[in-house]
C-alpha cells in the first residue's frame, strides 16, 4: 500500500491504464481529495483512499484498477487542509 506521504498536493491523478483524471487537491491521513480536470461546474471533487492507489512514480498517482472513487461530502466545501502546514489542523 502507499504510504500518505507519498502523495502530494499538485500530483497528476491517472487510471491504471494511464488516463488523466485530475490532480491531488488535498492529503489525508487515510485519503486524498481529486479535483477533476477542468473545474467543473457545479464543482465536484472525490476522495481517494489510499488503498486504492497502485503505485506512485515521479508526479504520477496510478489507481488500483477497479479503484472506487466517492464523491466528497464535505460540508464546508473546502479542500483537506494540507500535511504539512503548521498553522491549520490536520484533518481528524
Amino acid at each position: 500500500m502507499v504510504q500518505p506521504g507519498e502523495v502530494r498536493e499538485g500530483m497528476t491523478v491517472r487510471t491504471a491504464d494511464g488516463h488523466r483524471l485530475g490532480v491531488v487537491a488535498g492529503v489525508g491521513d487515510v485519503h486524498f481529495e481529486l479535483e477533476p480536470g477542468l473545474v467543473p461546474v457545479p464543482r465536484r471533487d472525490y476522495l481517494v483512499e489510499y488503498s486504492d492507489v497502485a503505485a506512485v512514480s515521479g508526479h504520477d498517482v496510478f489507481l488500483a484498477p477497479g479503484a472506487q472513487l466517492a464523491l466528497e461530502e464535505d460540508d464546508d466545501g473546502g479542500a483537506l487542509p494540507p500535511r504539512s502546514h503548521d498553522d491549520m489542523d490536520r484533518e481528524p
